[in-house]
């Protein structure tokens, strides 16, 4: 999963194309609720969890 700590802050990457979410977030879970509500979608990859935005679900299609 490519939620990104950093100084407390965490940030959405996607994992196909480095898009970042419109925000960021003081809190690991406020991240994973934001990537359920606006269609984000965890996967795993070669053993990996990785994080998918919508725009890249629809080009694997």
């Amino acid at each position: 999963m490519t939620i990104d700590g950093n100084c407390g802050i965490y940030s959405l990457t996607c994992d196909i194309c480095g898009e970042d979410a419109d925000e960021d977030f003081f809190e690991f879970y406020d991240a994973v609720n934001y990537k359920k509500a606006n269609g984000w979608k965890s996967q795993k990859h070669r053993g990996e969890w990785e994080d998918v935005c919508p725009e890249c679900q629809e080009a694997e299609k």
